[in-house]
């Protein structure tokens, strides 16, 4: 029985296999390699609660099972469980201390934490045992490039091409890091040397579209997708990427052709929601729905959920919103957006949670920035950061997916640039934000103040560059727990025509959804160079655009925030 399931399982009929490896379990329970083997199968199909069961029962039965312990991890750290997969991969190296894979294991972890120091050096430990651990070498380069230590990551990513010259990340990741250097004509390259390697890979393809994007090339914009859907025909989600990319930069009505003729192909639910999307562009919210609902009960998935919870909103449909919501909050309790839907279902039903939930006076503090050690000024320190992060701002246009509009924003985490001015304004930020942090109430059922500590991470960072009409559209930020806004240079708007007394302050309350009449800006923070907003990162906010003349700009240093693990 356990034999027929693994050939079945070999031969892609899932279904049979799970059939016989229960088979094999009735006859007998108690043995653990079969439970491991369901476990791996369960894990393969996206069932995380049977698969880490049957894993549990092969460890109860087998306390050494090195096997077990490890692919338990993996499934934790799959499922974003980082603290119960540390335990996992920590008791594997109790049983094998030179275990390659739960070294490397533990490094993706504090990878996921941003604790680059400790994820690196367990890559190095993994290396140490196996230098030509490719896995551990690759990822090793990941975590140089996430320090800004740009030269060592392309280090790796070359030496892993030498042991694995067909794994198309490590050409991937090398792209991405070039493209950090500014170092754009060896990006190009190696985005296309990712791509001859694996011609499917949407990632890729996305990437190298944004990069054109940003960088002006706009005419190679869409190329690698046509090419590799005539190679790949019947590749679904091929068209399914190229069309979200064309929507993303404006081109709607290409976009929704493209749809069109992949729906004619395969009417996967991944197309029905991207079609549904569409309508709701178009202000077809009843069809839209339509067509998003069905597919989310067929095949849940938290984006798509996240969706239709904004177009419920937009159709008036408050009760249905909330009961999404609180099914979408069981799978993912601190996801940002999904209290910011709730934040606009409250205040449109007028329920009283809303102003605890959002205390605009509490909850949205200034600050200015302290002044760091070696500089005689404010004034001083913020010249040397513009002069850095200006310096940083290589590319032509924003990228497609973020909130700006008219600007340009830095790539990679700013935080982490082994920049004197910048490892300078961390250090600011961390004042900045322990003491917003001890200024807040105490409340063990609030999604801000039950998750105080002052143990935390600077989960992004990133510089942005507005020009003239830019702005950014109102968001929240879904991965945060705190956002702030930082800013290094503000234009005297006053010296120029301006269409609002508001000109490019920072709003919040305003929502993305563009509810007109239902929509409100409950605050309203006007800057200056060296001032600090910190605010719950489910607090829905934008900016406010300026005129002016083409070389003025505003310049910006926001990042994210959140509790660290320890």
């Amino acid at each position: 029985m356990h034999l027929a399931a693994m050939a079945y399982k070999a031969d892609g009929d899932i279904d049979k296999a799970i059939s016989y490896f229960n088979s094999a379990l009735k006859i007998n329970d108690n043995q653990s390699q079969v439970h491991n083997n369901i476990a791996n199968t369960y894990k393969q199909i996206s069932n995380s609660k049977l698969a880490e069961f049957h894993y549990n029962k092969a460890i109860k039965l087998h306390p050494q099972y090195v096997d077990a312990i490890k692919n338990l991890g993996l499934l934790y750290l799959q499922d974003k469980k980082l603290t119960q997969a540390k335990d996992s991969f920590l008791r594997v190296l109790n049983l094998s201390k030179n275990n390659t894979s739960a070294l490397t294991s533990l490094g993706n972890i504090y990878k996921a934490e941003h604790d680059f120091v400790a994820a690196i050096a367990y890559y190095k430990q993994a290396l140490s045992v196996n230098p030509r651990y490719v896995n551990a070498l690759h990822n090793l380069g990941i975590a140089y490039r996430m320090t800004g230590d740009f030269s060592a990551a392309i280090k790796c990513f070359n030496e892993a091409k030498l042991i694995a010259p067909n794994i198309s990340d490590i050409d991937f990741n090398e792209a991405n890091t070039q493209f950090d250097m500014g170092n754009y004509p060896a990006a190009e390259q190696a985005y296309w040397n990712a791509l001859r390697k694996a011609p499917d890979n949407c990632e890729v393809h996305e990437t190298l579209n944004e990069f054109y994007w940003q960088t002006g090339k706009k005419s190679e914009f869409g190329k690698s997708f046509k090419l590799a859907i005539e190679h790949l025909p019947n590749n679904s989600r091929l068209r399914h990427t190229y069309a979200e990319s064309l929507f993303s930069s404006g081109a709607k009505a290409q976009a929704s052709v493209v749809v069109e003729e992949a729906l004619k192909l395969d009417k996967t639910p991944e197309l029905l929601h991207l079609k549904g999307k569409f309508l709701a562009s178009e202000g077809e919210i009843k069809l839209a729905i339509s067509l998003i609902e069905p597919v989310l009960l067929n095949e849940y998935k938290l984006s798509n959920a996240l969706d239709l919870i904004e177009l419920l909103i937009i159709d008036f449909d408050y009760d249905k919103a909330l009961h999404q919501i609180a099914y979408a909050e069981k799978i993912a309790p601190h996801n940002q957006l999904l209290i910011a839907y709730k934040s606009i279902c409250w205040r449109l039903t007028n329920d009283p949670r809303y102003e605890w939930l959002v205390d605009y006076q509490k909850h949205i503090q200034s600050y200015d920035i302290p002044v760091p050690n070696g500089y005689s000024s404010r004034a001083m320190f913020l010249d040397e950061l513009e002069a850095a992060l200006l310096s940083m701002h290589q590319t032509q246009h924003e990228p497609l997916k973020q909130t700006l509009k008219f600007g340009t924003q830095t790539p990679g985490r700013l935080f982490y640039q082994p920049i004197k001015p910048i490892i300078d304004l961390k250090k600011s930020f961390e004042e900045v934000t322990l003491d917003y942090i001890s200024s807040l109430p105490d409340d063990s059922l609030h999604p801000l103040l039950s998750r105080k500590t002052n143990h935390v991470n600077f989960s992004g960072s990133w510089s942005v560059k507005l020009k003239p009409n830019g702005f950014h559209v109102n968001h929240v930020h879904p991965e945060g727990w705190l956002s702030s806004s930082f800013y290094v240079k503000v234009p005297d708007f006053s010296q120029y025509d301006q269409s609002s007394e508001h000109a490019g302050a920072i709003k919040f309350g305003e929502s993305s959804m563009n509810l007109k009449e239902r929509e409100k800006v409950s605050k309203i923070v006007t800057p200056n160079a060296g001032l600090v907003v910190l605010f719950p990162s489910y607090v829905w906010h934008g900016t406010i655009p300026f005129n002016g003349p083409a070389d003025i700009f505003r310049l910006t240093a926001p990042c994210d925030i959140t509790p660290r693990e320890d």
